[in-house]
Parts: structure tokens; C-alpha cells; sequence
């Protein structure tokens, strides 16, 4: 700005005057003009000439008084360094005008500067946001709509006793690469005196899966003294068997079960 103002200023001022003949308008058609220049960096490239032609330029649109002052004076084109004043009232421009122009393009550039960290800000906001949506991020617990069955294969896993019956018990569960099989070691006890008894009871599998639904996947009759190794299959993923039963077909009690 001040390299501008010293090299058109003077010019300028005297032009200003001519074309408003009122200071104060004068004035304000330069510090226009001169704002509105050094917004302009590839003006200030070319020569000195061509630059006071566009500052002339921009001075008559200003003063609102271009078209009239062509007629009066017959110009066209590139406008000479050297305007003549018709009296020499005008003067020098204000002694306040320079650091008031230094003052308003030092605050222009300070809003720009402003402008341009708050935009760089919100940008960075934004793609932390964004990475941020990206990170997977863990639960504090267990989903109910997640499986929450063995996540490795089951071997001879014992199985808790519900009420009080001659019986234990081991299960395994086996991944068949979708599905799962359900193996089990069921072992009742001997009556009295040793060796098996003869009546028989009907027992079934039962796997409960993580939504709770049971499904009986095998069935048996067993007598006391007898170990038998029941073994059935189920369409669910290995993760969804939550619990595996075994249960008197009679009275539908659960006498064995194993949760996982």
C-alpha cells in the first residue's frame, strides 16, 4: 500500500478533485480506489502507466461521475500521468489518509488470516470427526443380539447337576465348520448291590441357543448302571450354543446342563 500510495497518490488526489471539487468526497474516492488496488496484486505487475489508467478508472466509477467527465474532457483509453488541475485549489491529499489506508489493509489482512485458520481449524475438526467414526470402538458388554456361545471347540466339559439324580455327565462341542455337534458322556448310577437296572428312562439333548430357544438335537433310554455317549447336531454357528441340557423326557426336568 504505501509503495502504491507514493507512486499514484498525488495524481490520484488531484483527479479525485476534479472530478468531485469537494475535499472530503476526494477523500473517500481515494481511499476507495487505493483500497480496492492492492486487492488487485496483478494490477501492481503492470506499468505504472496501465496502473493509473485502472486507479483513474476506478476513482470516476467511484465518484459516479466517469461518463461525464469523459464527455467534458474528451478522454479515452489509457488516462495520462499527468492530470491538469483547472485551479489550484486541491491541494495535497490528507496527511491522515496514508496510515488510515496502512491501518484498514493491515486489519483486511488480519481478517483474512483469521478467516483462514478458522476454516483450517474446522477442517481438522472435521476429519478427526471422520476418523473418529472409523474406529471401531468395543462395548462395554455383551450385546443381547450377540452370540455368546465357545468361541474354541468344547472337549469332556462336566456338566452341573440341577436336582438331586443319579447321574453325571460331560459334553463337548465340536465347530462342523457353520453348524455344531453336541457329544456327550452320560453316566448313571449303579442301584444297589452293583450291576444295571431294569427299568428304563427316556432322556433328550437339548441345546438353548443365545435367544434363548431350546431344540432337542438327540434322544435316548438308559437304565441304571449304564454309560451311554449320546451325540446329536444343530444348525446354529458353534458361538450361538449358550447351554446344553440333559433333561427326563417325562417331566421335562432339566437334571444336567452346561452354559457357555
Amino acid at each position: 500500500m504505501r509503495v502504491l500510495y507514493e507512486q499514484h497518490a498525488a495524481e490520484l488526489w488531484r483527479y479525485a478533485m476534479q472530478l468531485t471539487g469537494d475535499r472530503v468526497r476526494a477523500e473517500s474516492v481515494v481511499e476507495g480506489t487505493l483500497t480496492r488496488a492492492v486487492e488487485r496484486p496483478r494490477l501492481l505487475e503492470q506499468s505504472e502507466g496501465a496502473v493509473r489508467a485502472k486507479l483513474f478508472g476506478t476513482a470516476r466509477d467511484l465518484a459516479g461521475r466517469g461518463a461525464e467527465h469523459d464527455a467534458e474532457n474528451g478522454t479515452d483509453g489509457e488516462i495520462p500521468l499527468s492530470v491538469p488541475l483547472r485551479d489550484d485549489a486541491a491541494g495535497d491529499p490528507p496527511p491522515t489518509l496514508l496510515p488510515r489506508l496502512l491501518d484498514r489493509t493491515d486489519t483486511r489482512r488480519r481478517r483474512i488470516r483469521t478467516a483462514l485458520a478458522v476454516v483450517v481449524v474446522a477442517a481438522a475438526a472435521a476429519l478427526v470427526a471422520f476418523a473418529i467414526t472409523l474406529i471401531p470402538v468395543t462395548p462395554a458388554g455383551p450385546s443381547p443380539d450377540m452370540p455368546q456361545g465357545p468361541s474354541a471347540p468344547v472337549t469332556d466339559q462336566p456338566m452341573q447337576p440341577v436336582v438331586q439324580y443319579p447321574i453325571t455327565g460331560e459334553v463337548s462341542v465340536v465347530d462342523e465348520g457353520g453348524s455344531a455337534r453336541i457329544d456327550v458322556v452320560a453316566h448313571y448310577q449303579p442301584p444297589p448291590g452293583g450291576g444295571y437296572g431294569t427299568e428304563q428312562a427316556t432322556y433328550a439333548l437339548v441345546v438353548t441357543d443365545h435367544t434363548g430357544t431350546p431344540s432337542t438335537v438327540a434322544s435316548w433310554t438308559a437304565a441304571a448302571g449304564e454309560t451311554v455317549t449320546p451325540s446329536g447336531s444343530t444348525d446354529l454357528p458353534m458361538l450361538w450354543v449358550e447351554r446344553v441340557d440333559i433333561r427326563s423326557v417325562t417331566t421335562d426336568q432339566v437334571l444336567l446342563t452346561a452354559t457357555f
